[in-house]
């Protein structure tokens, strides 16, 4: 089994006095293998590699003490995506700049939380509130693609970063953002209509971070935002995405790297931070125990190639971010100690999990509740994501195979067909007025279609009198 290697995502060793040496040392010292340095395009200044002084200066020092050092590039600010002032190719021409400028660097992640408004915008269409982020993205992507492969084939590109979080709301007050599940369906619309025959990516990464820093490690989200104990429904729809096309899936080689994880922790006892906490945090002892333990889970996924914690060193100001494995000051949290211990037992306690494989059907299905009463039969419908459902009711008894040919005609129409959707948790209530031959019973048949991919699709049929 191929295991998971873990870093840091962290800027720090740019504004360090000895130029990343002691930050550099501390990383390796528990284990850690990578580094994520961010590199932000500025549309407007579109020739200017930022901190290149500092890069040049930095990157050979991680090198030495052992860490591959990774690039995150992308489009910054959101609003000059917005005016309209950047555009793909001169963003990948940008992007091959860099990769020339540090040949030691072998892997490039393209993109960072495009879902969020906070870094890509518009998420929607004002004409008809249709994802319009995905497609615009896919653009900067597939060009960086294009340009990092011809400046070295073996440089491996990563895309996209993806949020754990969106609201899919387009008329929200706040925070406009894009689903994780939705955001790569509408990805994948947008590269099989594009006509393009070579890949995004790499390997696809993804930010699990909690919806809380209270929460514990195995508490996600519901459907169709997704976290860390949410991974397959993360593969599934990236299988959904991009199944049958040139972009590899987890099916058939594609690994996932989780370039940003943390649980932020209590810094109110530390007198060196600025400013008072703006989320609800956990402990430092809790948040060992949940990279401990996160650490584990991730060298049992053979999908899974990298976990990189954000960050190594705490932010200072909490307006920042103080999830480290170690604080402002270089101090190591408990949590340093037992990322350490648990990259050194490895995956010895894994055992042999059955590899991942995509489902066929819908996620999560389960029998509709069913009330018949004298003049209509009320269906209750839903499943573990988003779906349309399809209830028909005919007369006397059909075969259990009209479920899955709705809304084919059996022997004898339908007395009534009724459709909507469902979105996880919550099923749609169907009612079917009883008419006809349908007083004295017959058959319901009611057929559930994934949202994600209209191929996945689970039937049922039962009597009512």
């Amino acid at each position: 089994m191929l295991a998971a290697e873990f870093g840091a995502n962290d800027d720090t060793a740019r504004y360090t006095a000895d130029g990343g040496e002691s930050f550099y040392a501390a990383m390796a010292q528990i284990g850690l293998r990578q580094s994520v340095i961010s590199v932000r395009w500025q549309p407007s200044d579109p020739l200017t590699i930022p901190y290149a002084n500092q890069l040049d200066h930095i990157i050979p020092i991680a090198t030495k003490h052992g860490l591959r050092v990774v690039l995150s590039l992308y489009p910054y600010p959101p609003r000059e995506l917005e005016a309209g002032l950047a555009s793909p190719s001169v963003f990948a021409s940008w992007a091959a700049v860099v990769a020339r400028r540090y040949p030691q660097v072998r892997q490039v992640i393209v993109g960072n939380e495009p879902n969020q408004p906070a870094f890509w915008r518009p998420q929607f269409s004002r004409r008809d509130a249709g994802n319009v982020s995905a497609g615009t993205f896919g653009a900067y992507l597939a060009a960086a693609y294009d340009a990092l492969k011809g400046v070295d084939p073996a440089l491996q590109v990563i895309g996209a970063g993806i949020s754990p979080r969106g609201n899919d709301r387009p008329g929200a007050r706040s925070n406009v953002s894009t689903s994780p599940v939705r955001f790569l369906a509408a990805l994948g619309q947008w590269y099989r209509s594009s006509g393009r025959t070579q890949p995004l990516m790499d390997g696809f990464s993804f930010h699990p971070y909690p919806a809380r820093a209270t929460d514990p490690l195995n508490r996600g989200y519901e459907w169709p935002n997704a976290g860390f104990v949410d991974l397959a429904r993360v593969k599934q729809a990236f299988w959904d995405a991009f199944a049958g096309t040139r972009q590899p899936t987890t099916v058939d080689g594609l690994r996932l790297y989780l370039d940003e994880v943390g649980w932020q922790v209590d810094t109110s006892f530390l007198s060196d931070y600025e400013n008072l906490e703006n989320v609800p945090v956990t402990d430092e002892y809790t948040q060992a125990i949940v990279y401990s333990d996160l650490v584990r889970r991730a060298q049992c996924d053979p999908d899974i190639a990298e976990v990189n914690v954000f960050g190594f060193y705490d932010d200072r100001n909490r307006l920042g971010f103080q999830a480290g494995l170690h604080r402002a000051d270089g101090t190591p949290r408990p949590s340093a100690e037992a990322v350490r211990l648990a990259i050194l037992e490895g995956s010895a306690s894994c055992g042999s999990a059955a590899p991942w494989q995509p489902a066929t059907g819908v996620l999560g299905a389960s029998a509709p509740r069913v009330a018949a009463r004298r003049r209509e039969i009320v269906v209750w419908s839903g499943a573990g994501e988003g779906v349309a459902v399809t209830a028909c009711i005919y007369p006397g008894d059909v075969p259990a195979t009209i479920a899955a040919r709705l809304p084919a005609k059996a022997s004898g129409s339908p007395a009534r067909c009724a459709r909507g959707t469902a979105r996880s948790p919550r099923p749609v209530r169907l009612s079917l007025p009883r008419t006809g031959a349908t007083k004295r019973g017959g058959t319901l048949a009611v057929r559930l279609t994934a949202e994600t991919n209209a191929a996945r699709t689970t039937s049922y049929t039962a009597r009512f009198r």
